[in-house]
């Protein structure tokens, strides 16, 4: 497989990374990662994606802003969902896609959907890997979610981002935290998601401040209204070890969507791109090659 290449774009003053595997010519696909993840953590599951696929695919994967080489926001900035909807929208347009497939993992799911909702004509098909949004709030729980967040803000001036002496063992954190990881992708996902200190250490590239609680609340009833917006096809994979196949309120947001399949893809938990690669690519290239 090609090395994927980097380009970025200028999104107000913030640089946003992206990798491009394929040429234009090929179909459009935008892939997009998950909270504290980036974008080189697709590349086992592009890898099958390629190598699956009877048409050339071009496909495009971001590091949302604060995430992997994209930009940090500095100092007085925030993260939310709409921001990351301008930065999608922003390259989409800079890559001069009129239409295209877009697939997100978990956070990237929701910035997916989002997007879909808001602009339903320019998605061909949606793809929702572990991503239907996270569980819904009651507009009770606001005043106490600010109060959290305004406190973990001011704690964040005391903290420090946590150091590894070695890409190794952080890779060996990774592998404790799904076990299912194997260790040649952890260390890989270590090199790629890691920057090295002018002390030699090791920290993670994404900004701190994703570690505080979001002020904003998630709710079901918002996110319905954005499925409900949706035209294209949709397809939801699911891990068949995730812990997400109990969620109460999964069945409302799919009822939501005019067209929607299911997939459960088997070995695999909430990270089923790097679980079984394989497994997810063959389920998301017969959704594609569907007519």
């Amino acid at each position: 497989m090609k090395q994927p290449r980097d380009h970025s774009i200028d999104v107000r003053g913030l640089k946003i990374h992206y990798l491009e595997w394929g040429e234009p010519g090929g179909e459009p696909l935008i892939l997009v990662h998950g909270f504290l993840d980036h974008a080189r953590s697709w590349e086992p599951f592009v890898a099958s994606l390629q190598r699956r696929s009877r048409r050339p695919l071009w496909i495009i994967a971001p590091d949302c802003r604060g995430h992997g080489d994209s930009g940090w926001v500095g100092a007085g900035g925030y993260y939310h969902f709409s921001d990351y909807l301008f930065d999608l929208d922003s390259l989409i347009h800079a890559l001069g896609a009129s239409s295209l497939s877009l697939m997100g993992h978990s956070m990237g799911g929701t910035i997916s959907f989002l997007y879909s909702g808001t602009f339903p004509k320019r998605i061909m098909k949606l793809i929702l890997a572990e991503g239907i949004g996270p569980l819904g709030m009651a507009f009770s729980d606001a005043p106490k979610r600010m109060e959290k967040w305004i406190s973990e803000m001011k704690a964040l001036e005391k903290r420090r981002s946590r150091e590894y002496p070695s890409l190794e063992e952080a890779a060996q954190r990774l592998r404790r935290k799904n076990p299912r990881l194997k260790p040649e992708l952890a260390l890989r996902l270590a090199q790629w998601g890691m920057r090295q200190t002018a002390k030699g250490k090791w920290v993670w590239k994404f900004d701190p401040l994703h570690r505080t609680t979001s002020p904003q609340p998630f709710y079901t009833g918002q996110a319905v209204e954005f499925f409900r917006r949706i035209e294209c096809p949709v397809l939801f994979i699911q891990g068949k070890e995730s812990h997400q196949s109990s969620r109460p309120d999964m069945q409302q947001r799919l009822e939501a969507i005019a067209r929607h399949a299911f997939v459960e893809i088997e070995a695999a938990g909430h990270m089923v791109h790097h679980d079984n690669p394989d497994g997810l690519a063959e389920a998301v290239v017969e959704f594609l090659q569907r007519p």
